[in-house]
Formats: C-alpha cells, sequence, structure tokens
C-alpha cells in the first residue's frame, strides 16, 4: 500500500503526528477534567455535552456538570464528571 504524502513526510522528519495533521491533543485528568489542544472551534456547548470541531473530526464531551473553564486559540479546558468521550 502506497503512503500518503503527509504520512511520508512526518515520518521521513519524524515530526508528531499532531503537527502535521493537526489532530486533537487531549489530556484527561481523572474524569473530572480534560484539556484539548488543536481544536477548531465549539460546536455545541450544555451541561451534559460539549461538542468541538477538529480539523477532521468532532469530539464530544458527555458527562455531569460539564462547564468550560477557560479556553484560547490553542487550548480548551473542560471540567465536571466527564463519563465518555466520542470521536465522530
Amino acid at each position: 500500500m502506497k503512503k500518503k504524502p503527509k504520512e511520508a513526510l512526518a515520518k521521513g522528519l519524524s515530526l508528531p503526528r499532531d503537527v502535521v495533521f493537526g489532530d486533537f491533543i487531549i489530556t484527561l485528568t481523572g474524569n473530572e477534567q480534560v484539556m484539548i489542544e488543536n481544536y477548531k472551534g465549539i460546536l455545541s456547548y450544555e451541561e451534559n455535552q460539549i461538542v468541538v470541531q477538529g480539523n477532521h473530526v468532532v469530539l464530544r464531551i458527555v458527562g455531569t456538570n460539564l462547564v468550560i473553564q477557560y479556553y484560547s486559540m490553542e487550548i480548551m479546558k473542560v471540567t465536571g464528571e466527564i463519563t465518555r468521550l466520542e470521536y465522530a
């Protein structure tokens, strides 16, 4: 199978996948905090669900008492009782 040009570039230069493809970087601390990097925008924000747009996928954070503690162009911090993360 032939590799795609970006995949070959990433492997050849030993670059992290998130840098080349703009993938999410997600840091989950227990079930109470998630840090999301490389997101494009917030699609919906409710107490039991937050939906975030990435470059190639949509991330759905599901739980209770979810709050976006802060966000910037680079990173977002969500707290609450996180029950699952879903990709679409």
